[in-house]
C-alpha cells in the first residue's frame, strides 16, 4: 500500500513537472500548430499576414505572461498594416505596381506607410518572441 502511494505521489510531481516542459504546454502546442504561418510571417502579400495576424493571435491567447504582450504588440501591428491596405483598397502584393500605386490618394499612402512604421517597430517583439519558443518550446524560427 505504501509502495503505491509512492508510486502515484512519484507519478503526480513527475507528471506535473514535465507539463511544464516545452512540447507539452499549450503554447508550445500552438506554436507548432501555427508553425507554418510563423515561418512565412513578413511576406508581403494579404493571405501571409492574414495567416499571420491568425496565428499570432491564437499564440498570444495562451503564450506565458513574460511574452504576452509582445504577442499582442506583433498582432496589432500585422492587423494594422491589413487594415490600412482594406481602407485603400489595395493589397499588399500591389504594392509594387505603379499603376495602383498612382490611384491612392496621400490620405490612404500615409495611413499605409504609418502602418508600416509600426510593424517595423514591432522587431523587437518579434525577437523577443522568436527567443522565448526556442527556449520554452525548442522550436527554431
Amino acid at each position: 500500500m505504501i509502495r503505491t502511494v509512492a508510486l502515484l505521489v512519484t507519478t503526480s510531481v513527475a507528471a506535473t513537472v514535465l507539463a511544464g516542459c516545452g512540447g507539452d504546454s499549450a503554447y508550445c502546442a500552438a506554436v507548432k500548430d501555427h508553425e507554418s504561418a510563423l515561418h512565412s510571417y513578413g511576406k508581403r502579400t494579404n493571405a501571409s499576414f492574414s495567416s499571420s495576424t491568425a496565428a499570432t493571435r491564437d499564440i498570444g491567447k495562451v503564450a506565458p505572461a513574460d511574452v504576452k504582450k509582445q504577442w499582442a504588440e506583433i498582432t496589432a501591428a500585422t492587423r494594422g498594416v491589413l487594415k490600412a491596405h482594406r481602407r485603400a483598397g489595395i493589397t499588399l502584393q500591389d504594392m509594387t505596381d505603379p499603376a495602383k500605386l498612382a490611384g491612392l490618394g496621400e490620405a490612404d499612402r500615409a495611413a499605409i506607410q504609418k502602418s508600416y512604421d509600426r510593424f517595423n517597430t514591432s522587431r523587437a517583439p518579434r525577437k523577443a518572441v522568436v527567443k522565448n519558443i526556442l527556449a520554452e518550446c525548442e522550436i527554431t524560427l
